[in-house]
């Protein structure tokens, strides 16, 4: 099945979306118990990502999916932040795309827009979906190859040099990294659209490392938005200790901006 390109929305109305932030993960990578409980300037990442989600004009209501047990938990920290906008926590899946499919499954009606972000990106700058959502109404409202796209994803030019894998420990040949993007979250897309690419896949048993991908493999249009560096991903034990240093830095030298920097 491939989805079709156009999809029925209005480009003159205010967009309304909700966000997914999957806060499943066990962090087995970086080994510190569920990821989303790790705490950056001594609030946990969770809380980071929903003060951000929560700061954009367009989002109307989250869901954050949690891990098995720790549901209740993840309520009582949320209630606690007194979020800005009604949050709904779930039990996630066994993947990050199943997950991602309960999450907007939980969403209440009305969002025409789903934004999927990871809870390990503490750093997403308030106004990000606003962002994404404008950069992808300019692009439905131009003539061009992506008339009415599915979603938006931002990305960031590689900078290392790529090369091809061959047999260990042998290097095969350079791969031109210009046409290479790194691909970040939050990534926005509308929801009848991601809704049935989540369907499919399940239905071909296929699995996707993230939500674009799933889209445009499906035959959906995906744009394109600049990515920010300082919205990295946390993974590994360096990754956190970047982000400390990170946070501690903005709060030294951007006092009273909290997590975004």
């Amino acid at each position: 099945m491939k989805l079709p390109h156009h999809h029925p929305y209005t480009l003159s109305d205010p967009w309304t979306a909700g966000v997914v932030i999957l806060g499943a993960g066990q962090g087995e990578r970086l080994g510190h118990g569920p990821k989303a409980l790790i705490e950056l300037g001594g609030r946990p990442l969770l809380l980071h990502v929903l003060e951000a989600m929560s700061a954009n004009r367009s989002v109307t209501a989250i869901a954050v999916t949690a891990p098995d047990g720790l549901t209740e938990e993840f309520e009582q920290l949320i209630d606690s932040a007194q979020p800005q906008v009604p949050v709904r926590v779930i039990p996630g899946g066994p993947t990050r795309q199943a997950s991602a499919y309960a999450g907007v499954a939980a969403l209440p009606p009305g969002p025409e827009w789903v934004a999927v972000t990871d809870v390990a990106r503490p750093f997403t700058e308030p106004g990000t979906v606003d962002r994404l959502l404008d950069s992808l109404r300019a692009t439905a409202q131009s003539p061009g190859p992506a008339p009415h796209p599915c979603g938006v994803v931002p990305v960031l030019p590689l900078v290392d040099s790529v090369h091809l894998a061959a047999e260990e420990p042998l290097l095969a040949e350079p791969f031109d990294r210009s046409i290479l993007r790194a691909a970040q979250t939050p990534q926005v897309f509308h929801r009848d659209c991601v809704s049935t690419a989540y369907e499919e896949a399940q239905r071909e048993g296929t699995t996707h490392t993230d939500d674009a991908g799933m889209v445009s493999r499906l035959g959906g249009t995906v744009v394109t938005a600049p990515g920010t560096a300082s919205n990295f991903k946390i993974t590994f034990e360096h990754d956190l200790m970047l982000a400390q240093a990170v946070h501690a830095h903005a709060q030294t030298v951007l006092p009273g901006r909290g997590s975004a920097i």
